[in-house]
């Protein structure tokens, strides 16, 4: 994954510019957290963008989250995110390097649900693999669906426990 992004990349998100009236958003997978609707494309758009550069995009959330947890960047988080700042300076998503401790909260709320979900998919999984490129994970689940002779005890699946804890949130 270069440090680059692709042409069409930076037309679409140097289009999204900031609005004060944007709405947040909870993004369970990939992004594990909040965003607002002036920084990503809608889904149809964001499938378009060039899977390396959606990994850079995912890379810089993941890097603002840790900014608004006060953690201090590795040389080459601060130097990736200080280029790509410089790449797309009127991306709405540079405009929120500090969040309120209601947006805070949230953040918190879906990534916790987020590890939840994640953690009862890998226990009820076969085989699991993770793998990390560049500051962004992968996982692959594998499941055994021809195992009709185990019982198997009955328990809420991993959607109903990450939405049941999810409801509260807004």
């Amino acid at each position: 994954m270069s440090n680059v992004l692709a042409e069409t990349t930076i037309t679409t998100l140097s289009a999204l510019t900031y609005r004060a009236d944007a709405k947040r958003q909870v993004c369970v997978l990939p992004l594990a957290g909040i965003y607002w609707d002036d920084e990503l494309p809608d889904i149809r758009e964001l499938i378009k963008i060039p899977e390396d550069d959606r990994e850079q995009i995912f890379r810089l959330f993941g890097i603002r989250y840790r900014i608004w947890k006060g953690e201090e960047l590795s040389g080459a988080d601060r130097q990736f995110w200080n280029n790509m700042q410089l790449l797309i300076p009127t991306w709405a998503f540079f405009e929120r390097q500090e969040i309120t401790p209601e947006d805070r909260q949230a953040q918190d709320d879906t990534s916790r649900s987020t590890t939840e979900g994640v953690q009862a998919w890998f226990a009820d999984a076969d085989e699991v693999t993770v793998t990390e490129k560049q500051g962004v994970q992968r996982f692959s689940l594998k499941f055994d669906l021809t195992k009709g002779g185990k019982t198997v005890p009955q328990k809420q699946s991993w959607w109903e426990r990450i939405f049941s804890r999810r409801q509260g949130l807004k």
